[in-house]
C-alpha cells in the first residue's frame, strides 16, 4: 500500500483526560505533542509532559500506528507508547496507547494560518525565563540568553548550567535545538538533548521539547 508522510506544520487539540494537547510535526515527518493541564478554576495552563514519536509518521489508506515516547513530569520516567490515527481533511483521530492496556482518546486539527518564520533575528541578544521540566519529576525556574547565531548559555534555579544552539529548521516554522547540561546539579547531567523550539507571536514565550538519543530523558523549557 503506497505510504505518504503526514502534512508538517502545528496541530492542536484535546484529549480525553480532559488535556489542551499543542503539536508539531516537523520537517521530518516526526510528531511532538505537548499535553496541557487547565486548571479548572483560574483557566492557568500548565506543560505536563510531551509525546514524542520515534520515527516519522508514514499514512496507509490515511491511517498510521507509530511507536513513540512519553516524556512526563510526574516523577515517572519515560515510558514506551503506540500513536494511533486517522488523518482526514486536516483532522487526526486517535489513541495514545501506553502497553499494556491504558489508552487516552486524542483529537488534532491542522493549524492552517500563516505563521511566524524563526530566524537568528528574534532570538539573538535575547534572553527567555520560564518553567525547566526534567523527566522524573524535576520542576525549576530557569534563564537561556542567546549570544549570536542562536547560541546560547543556561542556568536554572538550582545551580544547573547549559549551554546550547538553536538552528531555523528548513521551513523556518521553529528552531532545531540542542542542549547540553553541565554534570553539576543538573537532573540530566552530562546529557545532550535535541529537539524543537517554537517562539509566540510576540517573541516573549519560548518553548523547548527535546529528548537524548536513548529516550531516557526529555525536557521541556518555557510556556
Amino acid at each position: 500500500t503506497p505510504t505518504v508522510k503526514l502534512t508538517s506544520g502545528f496541530y492542536t487539540g484535546t484529549d480525553s483526560e480532559p488535556e489542551v494537547l499543542d503539536g508539531l510535526v516537523d520537517d521530518e515527518g516526526k510528531l511532538w505533542v505537548t499535553y496541557i493541564e487547565v486548571d479548572s478554576m483560574s483557566g492557568d495552563e500548565e506543560a505536563i509532559g510531551f509525546v514524542k514519536s520515534n520515527n516519522p509518521v508514514l499514512l496507509s489508506n490515511s491511517k498510521f500506528k507509530i511507536p513513540a515516547k512519553n516524556y512526563s513530569f510526574d516523577n515517572r520516567p519515560s515510558r514506551d507508547i503506540e500513536v494511533t490515527g486517522d488523518y482526514q481533511a486536516g483532522t487526526i483521530n486517535g489513541k495514545l496507547i501506553e502497553l499494556p492496556s491504558n489508552q487516552i482518546s486524542y483529537e488534532l486539527k491542522l493549524d492552517t494560518l500563516s505563521f511566524k518564520k524563526h530566524t537568528f533575528n528574534h532570538i539573538n541578544n535575547k534572553t527567555f525565563t520560564g518553567p525547566l521540566y526534567v523527566t522524573g519529576g524535576i520542576n525549576n525556574t530557569a534563564k537561556i540568553t542567546f549570544t549570536t547565531n542562536g547560541n546560547f548559555t543556561g542556568s536554572d534555579s538550582k545551580g544547573c548550567n547549559m549551554t546550547g544552539k538553536f538552528t531555523p529548521a528548513a521551513s523556518e516554522r521553529y528552531y532545531v535545538s540542542t542542549v547540553t547540561f553541565s554534570q553539576i546539579s543538573c537532573a540530566a547531567a552530562g546529557e545532550t538533548l535535541t529537539g524543537n523550539a517554537i517562539l509566540d507571536d510576540d517573541d516573549k514565550n519560548l518553548l523547548l521539547r527535546a529528548a537524548n538519543g536513548s529516550g531516557s530523558i526529555g525536557m521541556s523549557f518555557g510556556e
